[in-house]
C-alpha cells in the first residue's frame, strides 16, 4: 500500500496509545516522493543561553515512492515514532540508533509482535517507477577518537579527496566503497573534506551490498 496522510495519522494514534501510553503529541505530517528513505523525522535543535540543546519543530515524513505491505509501512511509522519519543522527551542516546533506541525497539517488538528494524532493504516490487538509483562513492574514515565518519564524494574530486582525507590529523585510516543504497542519497556530494559522524552499526547495514574499492 501507498501511504496517505489519513493513514499515517490513524496509525500514529493507534501506536501512540498501544506502545507509548498516549504520551506523544501528534506532530505535523508530510508525504514525500523521495526515494532515499521510507520515513524520517525532521526537527530543529535549539540551544539556550546555558548551552543546552532542545529538540523542537518535529515533522513526521513518509515517502509515497514505495508500495509497501501494510505491516512494513506500520513498522516504518513506528520506527520514526521511537525517534520522536526520544527526542521530544529530550532524552540522550549513544547515537541515532543507539542503545536507548534499540532497547525501545526490542521491547516494542517483543511486547506487541512488531518487526521494527534499523533499516528496511526495499525490493523491486516495492519500488514505484521513478529515477534510477544514484551511484555513490563513499569514503569511510576511522577516526582516532574511536568514532566513524563518512564522506559522499563528488566523483570529479575523487583523486583530490583520496589524497587529502588520510592527511587529516583526526583520521587514522580510510576505506572506499561504491554503493547504490538510497541511504546515501541524504548526504551531499562533497568537493571538500567534510566528514559526517555515523553509527558503525548503521553504516555496516548500508554497506552490505557495496563494492569495496582498493
Amino acid at each position: 500500500m501507498i501511504a496517505t496522510l489519513d493513514y499515517v495519522a490513524q496509525t500514529f494514534d493507534r501506536f501512540n496509545a498501544l506502545c507509548f501510553e498516549g504520551s506523544l503529541v501528534r506532530p505535523p505530517m508530510r508525504l514525500s516522493r523521495a526515494h532515499g528513505f521510507l520515513g524520517k523525522l525532521t526537527f530543529t535543535r535549539r540551544r539556550n543561553l546555558l548551552g543546552s540543546v532542545r529538540y523542537a519543530d518535529f515533522v513526521l515524513v513518509v515517502s509515497v515512492a514505495f508500495d509497501l505491505a501494510a505491516d512494513v509501512l506500520d513498522d516504518t511509522i513506528l520506527h520514526e515514532m521511537i525517534h520522536y519519543y526520544i527526542l521530544s522527551h529530550q532524552l540522550r542516546d549513544t547515537s541515532t540508533h543507539g542503545r536507548l533506541f534499540r532497547q525501545m525497539m526490542d521491547n516494542i517488538n517483543t511486547r506487541h509482535g512488531r518487526h521494527v528494524r534499523i533499516s528496511h532493504r526495499t525490493t523491486e516490487s516495492e519500488r514505484i517507477a521513478g529515477p534510477t538509483p544514484r551511484r555513490h562513492l563513499i569514503a569511510v574514515s576511522h577516526l582516532r577518537s574511536g568514532t566513524t565518519g563518512i564522506t559522499a564524494v563528488n566523483p570529479a574530486y575523487h583523486d583530490r579527496l583520496r589524497r587529502l582525507l588520510p592527511r587529516m590529523s583526526e583520521v587514522e585510516r580510510c576505506e572506499w566503497y561504491a554503493s547504490a543504497d538510497t541511504f546515501f542519497d541524504r548526504f551531499p556530494r562533497s568537493r571538500t573534506v567534510k566528514i559526517y559522524r555515523i553509527d558503525p552499526a548503521d553504516l555496516d547495514t548500508h554497506l552490505h551490498n557495496a563494492t569495496r574499492l582498493e
